[in-house]
């Protein structure tokens, strides 16, 4: 068989992609997902428990090292629609500045006044509307109302009104800054995916296949152009011929499908036995996550924490001192599961405690990933390298103050009973509230940046402004990998804007359709 375009990976980019690029019906399209197809709204959807993916769920069995050598499970999404199958559904944009910096930063095609129209076209806001928002997309998007907001969650918005951060009633205004609903990407609470909204089986065309449970290996690679696809379906290896091939698979194996393709440090690829076919030593490299942290509190009734009820409903953006503005993330998590951690559940005595949570939004530590063989059964080497620039551990400690600030006040005493696994002697001890840092500090799985885009070859870029890997012909990435620096939101929401754009792209570019009946797929090699 042979297609037009092979889209490798189903997730918030890849079904989008796919399913963009399949409005073309002469156009014929392959989606490959290593996850099983999501069809249909089931009990997963269900935006309960969010700590069952970061916590069991081992999809892939990734493990990376956090900060220094400590390990940390790292799981991604393997199902159709990847990340936004399975994470807190939040729709958050970054900051305009975010995407005028990546212009700057050697894609200067990609700034927020080109970005914003594929943010209003992805987009069905149930609040705001034009110029800044789109109404017709196929994402739901919409806000909690403060008469939805359940009694901690108002506790803790009087916290925030009294540490002076001001209402705000649209976080992905460009301008706002303070304590406010939360958009999301729902409808009740069902957790709408990529796969969900842009896939549903009734809406999918006949010019386009879904193969899922199918893991592609490399990328096949002859005279500087990608010609074929390798992939491991139903237990036997594969190829699919297409005449372009866009990798959609995520910040993690997006780069290590490059380098098992003969495309990264050829240093590298020669200690595995891959023939060099690119040599970029800068492919894995600029891997960002936003680092976070939490005081975890025991409620003064067990009824508080009601794993039935929404899990967050508000968050605080806010800037540290000396900081650029938003660049912290404050939330409240309603309920977080004790059974996940024996020495929380023996502090706590309870299954369920809240937790106020806080993250660095604009990290200026990076991390790697590399290739540790030429087996696709063997995990890569992950290094998020969190905390390496002492501006980041700063902004949490200052952060770790502030959750405390917002737990003492007033309005959540009421509520509060004890913190959890800190003394309160930390907060006034320099060396304690940095080792429960160290303890406490997790990745917020937003895995970015390592293939990232700019023109430059030679100055970090892996692909060009066009999402053309640099040095071969026909080969696309089209995911959280391209960033060239993270937003300061989670980065889903960004990721299916890149994917919206890619889509405009791959279409201009007047590829020729390669196959013009159904005769002619069989046997066909792509030119």
């Amino acid at each position: 068989m042979a297609y037009d375009d092979i889209v490798v990976g189903g997730g918030s980019a890849g079904a989008v992609l796919a399913a963009r690029l399949s409005e073309d019906s002469n156009r014929r399209v392959l989606l490959i997902e290593a996850g099983p197809d999501h069809p249909a709204v089931d009990e997963s959807d269900r935006l309960t428990n969010p700590m069952a993916f970061a916590q069991s769920l081992k999809a892939w069995g990734l493990k990376a090292r956090l900060a220094g050598d400590r390990p940390f499970d790292y799981p991604q999404g393997r199902l159709l629609g990847g990340g936004s199958g399975v994470n807190g559904a939040l729709a958050l944009r970054g900051a305009p500045e975010d995407y005028d910096l990546w212009s700057r930063e050697g894609a200067p095609d990609w700034s927020w006044e080109t970005l914003l129209p594929y943010f209003r076209r992805l987009e069905s806001d149930a609040d705001f509307g034009a110029p800044l928002h789109g109404t017709d997309g196929p994402l739901p998007v919409v806000r909690w109302r403060q008469d939805e907001l359940l009694p901690l969650q108002h506790a803790f918005l009087g916290a925030a009104e009294r540490h002076g951060f001001s209402w705000t009633a649209d976080h992905n205004h460009p301008t706002s800054t303070g304590i406010g609903p939360l958009p999301m990407n729902r409808r009740g609470s069902v957790r709408i995916s990529t796969a969900l909204s842009y896939l549903p089986p009734i809406r999918r065309p006949p010019n386009l296949e879904v193969w899922a449970d199918s893991q592609v290996t490399r990328v096949v690679i002859e005279q500087g152009r990608a010609r074929e696809v390798e992939l491991l379906r139903a237990s036997k290896i594969e190829r699919v011929t297409g005449a372009r091939v866009t990798l959609c698979a995520g910040a993690l194996a997006s780069p290590i499908l490059l380098q098992r393709s003969g495309i990264g440090p050829a240093e590298l690829l020669r200690e595995f036995g891959i023939p060099c076919v690119v040599d970029n030593r800068f492919v894995g490299e600029n891997l960002m996550d936003h680092p976070g942290t939490q005081i975890l509190v025991a409620p003064r009734e067990p009824g508080i924490c009601d794993p039935t009820l929404p899990a967050y409903q508000l968050a605080i953006r806010w800037t540290s001192a000396g900081g650029s503005p938003n660049d912290m993330l404050i939330g409240l998590m309603n309920y977080w599961n004790t059974n996940y951690d024996p020495a929380l559940r023996a502090a706590a005595g309870m299954d369920h405690v809240f937790a106020v949570t806080c993250g660095v939004h604009q990290p200026f530590s990076r991390g790697r990933i590399r290739l540790k063989s030429a087996d696709p059964a063997v995990s890569p080497d992950i290094d998020l390298n969190m905390l390496n620039d002492s501006r980041d551990e700063t902004r949490l400690l200052e952060g770790l103050q502030m959750l405390w600030s917002l737990v003492r006040s007033g309005p959540m005493k009421e509520f509060a009973d004890k913190m959890l696994l800190i003394e309160k002697a930390a907060f006034a001890d320099d060396v304690m509230l940095r080792h429960y840092l160290r303890r406490s500090l997790t990745a917020w799985y937003h895995a970015s940046g390592t293939c990232r885009m700019g023109t430059d070859a030679t100055a970090g870029a892996v692909v060009d402004q066009d999402l053309r890997v640099h040095g071969v012909e026909g080969l696309f990435v089209a995911d959280a990998s391209v960033i060239p620096v993270i937003p300061r939101a989670p980065t889903n929401l960004t990721v299916i804007a890149i994917a919206e754009r890619a889509a405009n792209i791959l279409r201009a570019a007047g590829a020729p359709h390669q196959f013009q009946s159904p005769h002619e797929f069989k046997g066909r090699t792509a030119a």
